[in-house]
């Protein structure tokens, strides 16, 4: 199981974690944590809707993003057809639904395919200029891939990180990312460390045409494919 550590500044910019060789011990939970990496999906969805994160007007920036390329689609639940990702685009979603992406054409695993399911549990309130320029990242490195095709089940969670947690070095090519033990729940572990954004599974389970075509899974919620952003200094260049 994993953890994924983000950093949420006052200017409402998304950045790398921060890390140096020792960090701050974390305190031990006072609360009690009824959601963990068992849950089935879209439970912590509905929670999160029923406290009031869920806003089915503003679409939350997800980019994903793959160690050697390959090709990402996300499954609209509305029209049931998979909507393809041009390289470096973002996926607008929602908070609460669950949402299934596929994953395809994977360099070192020709005609292997896997389908992630995503669910947003909170989201970012950066100003509204600057909404597709810090996504929420989902990376998936190669020893994860592996392992989704081996049939073992990843689990990761997302979250800013707290300031007075954040380690003062800056990351180079790739945020933070903690292996928490099986045994352990995951989002006391992100709560510690901050607030929980979003839970990514991957595993090698293929769903079936039916499944697929399902109405019930995931539920209905409307999907918005973002074109890569235009860096506002380069769109000034003659």
């Amino acid at each position: 199981m994993r953890i994924l550590p983000t950093i949420f500044l006052i200017s409402a910019t998304l950045i790398p974690a921060l890390q140096v060789s020792a960090q701050p011990p974390l305190p031990q939970s006072p609360y009690y944590h009824p959601l963990d990496q068992t849950t089935p999906p879209g439970m912590a969805g509905i929670w999160a809707g029923a406290l009031g994160r869920a806003d089915c007007h503003y679409f939350q920036p997800v980019q994903f993003r793959l160690p050697r390329g390959g090709d990402v689609s996300v499954l609209d639940p509305v029209s049931r057809t998979m909507q393809p990702l041009p390289p470096g685009a973002q996926a607008g979603l929602l908070v609460g639904p669950v949402y299934r992406i596929r994953i395809a054409n994977l360099p070192d695993y020709p005609g292997v395919e896997l389908y992630p399911t995503l669910e947003l549990i909170d989201r970012l309130h950066p100003p509204a200029a600057l909404r597709t320029q810090f996504p929420v990242p989902v990376e998936l490195s190669e020893d994860e891939i592996r392992d989704a095709v081996e049939d073992r089940l990843v689990t990761k969670i997302i979250y800013l990180e707290q300031p007075d947690l954040a380690l003062p070095e800056a990351e180079k090519d790739r945020i933070r990312e903690e292996s928490i033990p099986q045994n352990r729940n995951l989002m006391t572990e992100a709560d510690l460390r901050g607030r929980p954004i979003l839970i990514f599974r991957v595993g090698g389970r293929i769903p079936s045409p039916q499944e697929m075509a399902d109405p019930r899974m995931p539920p209905p919620a409307p999907l918005e494919i973002i074109p890569v952003p235009v860096n506002p200094a380069q769109a000034r260049l003659p």
